[in-house]
């Protein structure tokens, strides 16, 4: 069964989630700056585009990693946008309210259409 969101399957399965991001991109790097602190266990690994294991971890290619985040679950399965952010809220404390919300009926449709608007304004990596 298909799971909303899911891009690939990573070759390699990470032991922790993977998260995976554009370290050039000044907005993408605060947010990550502030899942870190939320991410109180040290559950995620954060590893940036720019790193050669990103392709390897994710099986994907660096063009498509760089138009949005993405997230390698330790089953292999891989996600990218806003189904990477609800992936990634997943293994967060679930005290984030940020968290709840990804979870409601209906909030993905807008959670992809705003992640599609913040990636047009940031723009891919070139």
């Amino acid at each position: 069964m298909p799971v909303e969101g899911r891009v690939g399957v990573s070759p390699q399965p990470p032991s922790n989630p993977v998260l995976i991001y554009d370290a050039t991109c000044g907005f993408c790097s605060r947010w990550v700056d502030r899942i870190k602190v939320w991410d109180r266990k040290c559950a995620i690994t954060y590893l940036p585009l720019q790193d050669a294991r990103a392709a390897n971890v994710s099986g994907c290619r660096i063009q498509d990693l760089g138009q949005a985040v993405h997230l390698v679950r330790p089953d292999g399965a891989v996600f990218a946008g806003a189904a990477a952010i609800r992936e990634l809220f997943s293994f967060l404390p679930r005290d984030r309210l940020a968290g709840q919300v990804m979870d409601l009926p209906g909030v993905m449709p807008v959670a992809a259409r705003l992640y599609a608007c913040l990636a047009r304004r940031f723009g891919p990596v070139s």
